[in-house]
């Protein structure tokens, strides 16, 4: 009597949901003309949006237009954090 084990290499599916997320947020930032690294994905499997200071409005409109689409909808959670490190900008 002989026995096959078969054994492989499978990625859990929270592990592949991240990898694609992750495409698809270099998708987004390709398609919209974002600098890469604009969008992250952090260990939550939250998406982080943080837009050079130079970045143009179309170009941010774009992304939170993609990123209101199903494929993000559960990874998103919006606010605005670092705001303060313009602020020293305006007051110059």
């Amino acid at each position: 009597m002989s026995v096959l084990l078969l054994t492989g290499c499978a990625t859990s599916p929270a592990a592949s949901q991240a990898d694609r997320l992750k495409a698809g947020l270099v998708r987004v930032e390709t398609q919209c003309g974002a600098k890469p690294g604009t969008l992250k994905l952090n260990s939550d499997n939250l998406v982080a949006v943080m837009p050079a200071s130079d970045a143009k409005y179309e170009t941010i409109e774009c992304v939170f237009r993609e990123l209101k689409k199903p494929e993000f909808a559960d990874h998103i959670k919006l606010g605005f954090v670092g705001n303060e490190a313009y602020a020293a900008e305006e007051q110059k």
